[in-house]
């Protein structure tokens, strides 16, 4: 009877544990695209470096395994925005991170003639909106996405 109840109570304080270090996260603040690097083009694909300032303030490095957002410049649709590789942000992090990102996009004269417009500005609009699939420690979540703002070149 005693061995049950010192069992009882471990699973007690484990699950306490468990508990208690979910609230132990922090949110995650991603800032305003800083820059726009372009990287190439190939068939209907624009390669880009963006450099986005990124706060971890969580022990645990954070992954963003995949990236699928629909990309709008000055109101005209672009194209799908996806990662090129896995996105790694470490933790205690207080820094510019630069994501590799693709874009595929869908009609390749409109999209021309709207990066064309964008590099004679100082500025464009840009609205993304979709899915990113992260993963921290052995947890995955899919987070929705839905943000307009502006870019200086």
């Amino acid at each position: 009877m005693k061995k049950n109840k010192i069992i009882n109570i471990a699973g007690l304080l484990v699950l306490l544990i468990v508990l208690s270090s979910c609230n132990a996260y922090k949110s995650v603040n991603i800032g305003d695209v800083s820059n726009v690097n372009f990287k190439g083009m190939v068939d209907n694909k624009i390669s880009l470096e963006l450099s986005v300032p990124v706060t971890n303030p969580n022990g645990y490095k954070i992954k963003i395994k995949e990236m699928d957002l629909d990309v709008t410049i000055n109101g005209k649709y672009l194209g799908k925005m996806k990662n090129t590789k896995e996105i790694v942000i470490p933790s205690k992090s207080d820094e510019v991170q630069i994501f590799p990102v693709d874009i595929h996009v869908s009609n390749l004269l409109t999209s021309m003639s709207s990066l064309y417009k964008m590099r004679k500005s100082k500025s464009f609009e840009m609205q993304i909106e979709g899915k990113i699939k992260v993963k921290a420690f052995l947890s995955g979540k899919t987070i929705e996405v839905s943000e307009k703002q502006n870019v200086s070149l």
